[in-house]
């Protein structure tokens, strides 16, 4: 049994029961307080090791200042709270309480886990809220990349905040009173790619009227960040090795070397070292872009950190459009679990932006009413990269595809009911099993 002493301060008997109870089943000691005066007395008697605190019940009892905080509060009140949290660098649980979270929620804030995102928000990192193991472990490899000059490699899917992470990178690094200019590789032509990145001469080409200076001079002493680098023409890529070797280039149509000095950050949601196995991608450039690898976690992977950025966008947009939302009601907040955000924080962003023009009253209740069919398919296969593929490859890709949003939409029909799928799929519970690991498909997920 741990020794960790747990105080539960909340006015409603039945919520600090019931996670008295979650607690206490845990094998943590646990006791409760339903008002100041008890839970100050209750403190000198007990000396808990952790406080967790109704939103409703700050400022807190002077006894409580070292204390390590959790604050509860009901679904979608996240946002309302934000403040509290911030000032006493608190985490969050929600009502209708979840076991699990609870459980993890206490163990993370005893571990320090809470305490290192609050210092990674204060370090020039607030673009990367949540609580979550992934986000936690990224935050960590951000900050260590951000003390040193070598070039970076974001990969990650499409929406998963590849620009954001550049921008923390830059503005933690030595380089923060520099340029951050972004240029993205696979929007441009390569002649208009070419020209935007060296720059040209006035004359250079037709259409050429005046001298245009390219990016890599305007990173002159700070970051360049070359987005979707792996849709960059080969013509080019070699162009690109040699200005990281030596740090000259010629602009377009010009006879002039001039010298650049930048950190380079890239990213990409392809398969770069498969392109540079096939020579799609020249080795010697990866070699020299992906000195540190910066993994994104997709947004179905990060647990809780779904509803802390839900709540975010949803303070942010109800302010831009000045409307009275406060929060999410609690079916809305299980669509929010529910769903598998294929377009990552991208897609919620837009969702919840939705959610917010059309709501009508202070509560999100319908994310449909924000974007249709949130709990159904999600986006398809990329076409431009199949076409890439070998037709046996590009087959199994498609299939592995449906084969998992099959699973998910009859997940959420059946409410994780695994006996109910396995019966509907005609397969066995040994085969559901295994292609749930394989899609990181939780039942836990759809209850």
């Amino acid at each position: 049994m741990s020794a960790l002493k747990v105080l539960v301060y909340d006015r409603n008997f039945h919520k600090a029961s019931s996670l008295c109870d979650i607690i206490k089943n845990a094998g943590y000691d646990v006791s409760a307080a339903f008002y100041a005066e008890e839970a100050s007395a209750r403190e000198k008697e007990f000396n808990c090791g952790l406080l967790i605190a109704s939103f409703d019940l700050f400022p807190l009892p002077a006894c409580f200042k070292e204390k390590k905080l959790i604050v509860s509060a009901p679904a979608g009140r996240f946002a309302e709270v934000g403040a509290t949290l911030a000032q006493y660098g608190a985490a969050c649980i929600t009502e209708p309480y979840d076991a699990e979270a609870v459980i993890k929620r206490i163990e993370l804030t005893v571990s320090g886990a809470a305490e290192k995102e609050t210092k990674a928000k204060e370090a020039g990192m607030p673009e990367m809220a949540g609580s979550s193991k992934a986000i936690n472990d990224m935050r960590e490899i951000v900050a260590t990349a951000a003390k040193v000059e070598s070039s970076v490699l974001i990969l990650g899917e499409t929406g998963t905040g590849k620009e954001l992470v550049a921008r923390a990178l830059h503005r933690l690094s030595c380089r923060a009173k520099g340029p951050f200019i972004a240029l993205n590789c696979g929007s441009l032509a390569e002649s208009l790619l070419e020209s935007e990145l060296f720059g040209h001469q006035r004359g250079a080409f037709t259409g050429a009227v005046n001298t245009h200076a390219g990016k890599l001079e305007a990173a002159d002493g700070g970051t360049l960040f070359l987005d979707e680098v792996g849709d960059m023409p080969r013509s080019l890529q070699v162009k690109l090795l040699r200005v990281l070797e030596t740090g000259l280039f010629h602009p377009v149509g010009s006879e002039v070397e001039k010298k650049t000095d930048f950190r380079l950050v890239s990213a990409t949601n392809r398969d770069i070292f498969r392109m540079a196995s096939d020579s799609s991608f020249r080795r010697d450039l990866l070699y020299r872009i992906n000195v540190i690898a910066i993994s994104l976690p997709p947004l179905r992977e990060r647990g809780g950190d779904i509803e802390i950025l839900a709540d975010i966008f949803l303070k942010r947009f109800a302010e831009k459009y000045n409307k009275k939302v406060k929060g999410f009601s609690v079916p809305a907040t299980q669509s929010l679990k529910r769903h598998r955000w294929p377009g990552n924080i991208r897609e919620l962003e837009n969702v919840v932006e939705r959610s917010v023009v059309q709501c009508k009253g202070d509560t999100v209740d319908d994310l449909k009413a924000g974007k249709p069919a949130i709990d159904g398919k999600g986006s398809l296969p990329d076409m431009n990269r199949l076409v890439e593929l070998d037709f046996i490859s590009m087959k199994e890709e498609v299939l592995s595809h449906y084969e998992k949003e099959y699973l998910d939409a009859l997940l959420s029909l059946e409410g994780g009911a695994l006996q109910n799928v396995a019966k509907r799929c005609g397969i066995d519970r040994k085969t559901l099993y295994r292609k749930m690991k394989q899609y990181r498909l939780d039942k836990k997920d759809f209850r």
